[in-house]
C-alpha cells in the first residue's frame, strides 16, 4: 500500500466510525502517542481505543487527512506528516479540531504515530506578545 492508499485508507475507517478498520493500517507493534499524550502499544489497542471514542465523544465526527511532507530513512521506512481536520458534530468537543501527525511507515503500515492538537500560539504563551514573536528555539532565552 502506498503512503497516498495508507492516508485514504485511514480516512475512511475513522469516517465509518470503524476501529477494526483503523487499527488495520497499523503494524501489530505499533506505538501510538494520541492527542492527549497517552502511549498505546499494539493493533489490539489502537482498535479497542479507537472504537471507545468512535462510540462517545467522536461518533459522527468527520476526518480530513493531507499529506504534508515524506522522506524516505532507509531500512524501508519513510517519515511522513500529515495534517487533519476532525468535524465533531456534538457533545461538548463539538466543532473543528486541527492536529498534525508524525507517522513512520514501513511495508504500507504505520509503525509509529504521534498525534499533536493543533493550537494558537498566543494562548499557547498565555498571550505573552514577546514569547509569542520567538521561535521556539529562543524560548529559553
Amino acid at each position: 500500500m502506498t503512503t497516498e492508499e495508507l492516508i485514504t485508507a485511514l480516512e475512511h475507517a475513522w469516517n465509518a466510525g470503524d476501529g477494526e478498520a483503523w487499527a488495520a493500517n497499523f503494524a501489530e507493534d505499533v506505538d501510538f502517542v494520541d492527542v492527549v499524550g497517552r502511549i498505546q502499544r499494539g493493533r489490539a489497542t489502537i482498535a479497542r481505543e479507537s472504537q471507545k471514542i468512535f462510540d462517545t465523544i467522536y461518533r459522527g465526527s468527520t476526518l480530513k487527512i493531507r499529506q504534508l511532507s515524506s522522506r524516505p530513512l532507509g531500512g524501508g521506512i519513510d517519515l511522513v506528516h500529515t495534517e487533519t481536520v476532525l468535524s465533531i458534530p456534538a457533545g461538548h468537543l463539538a466543532g473543528e479540531q486541527r492536529g498534525v501527525q508524525t507517522q513512520l511507515i514501513r511495508d504500507g503500515r504505520v509503525v509509529a504515530f504521534h498525534n499533536t492538537i493543533r493550537g494558537d500560539i498566543a494562548t499557547f504563551t498565555g498571550h505573552d506578545a514577546d514569547l509569542a514573536a520567538r521561535s521556539p528555539q529562543e524560548w529559553d532565552s
